[in-house]
């Protein structure tokens, strides 16, 4: 079973903190414990929870549940990128936006493949807790790592998901760089 770090739990806790009465109406019986409980942040916790966690938060939200999901995702990438400064110089697995899955997930191995100057393919293989959620999460924290880097135009189309029963969960990302940078490729990887 995956788990999550601390340090990704410790957000959306605070946030539910904030609004207890709330979070208590949204939060499932066996997540109330977060409200109270101290959260270590180089501890583990099982990712059901941290799942459990993010969608009280979007519940709590004023907008559509999946458009909540993928905007706490998206924040997620904006507060690496002012913690890590430049989160993305390509879309390679290389980069820190991949490097920081490791750090926050115990399971899977984010990687990516840069395809043109505006175009890549993000791939999530071997995550043992794959979910809507986590799908959402990924696509709105792959959408932010690229917005806190200046791009554009960004679109997110899903080519390929576990939970739908593939082996992998897989994004093709196109956007514009309004600086008329590319991305730096690196090499390419054969299928």
């Amino acid at each position: 079973m995956a788990n999550a770090k601390g340090s990704v739990i410790v957000g959306p806790v605070k946030f539910l903190r904030k609004r207890k009465d709330q979070a208590r109406e949204v939060l499932p019986q066996e997540l109330l414990s977060y409200l109270a409980d101290e959260v270590r942040l180089s501890s583990w916790y099982p990712e059901k929870h941290f799942e459990g966690l993010v969608r009280a938060v979007a519940k709590l939200m004023p907008m559509p549940l999946a458009e909540a999901i993928e905007a706490i995702g998206a924040a997620g990438a904006h507060e690496h990128a002012d913690v890590y400064g430049d989160l993305l110089r390509t879309l390679e697995s290389s980069s820190s936006l991949f490097a920081l899955w490791g750090a926050q997930h115990d399971s899977g191995e984010l990687r990516g493949t840069t395809e043109t100057p505006t175009r890549a393919r993000v791939s999530l293989v071997g995550f043992d807790s794959p979910s809507e959620t986590n799908c959402l999460l990924a696509s709105g924290y792959i959408r932010g790592g690229l917005a806190a880097n200046g791009f554009e135009d960004i679109a997110i189309e899903k080519l390929h998901c576990m939970v739908r029963g593939d082996s992998l969960c897989e994004w093709r990302v196109t956007w514009k760089n309004p600086d008329a940078t590319p991305v730096t490729p690196g090499p390419r990887r054969t299928r």
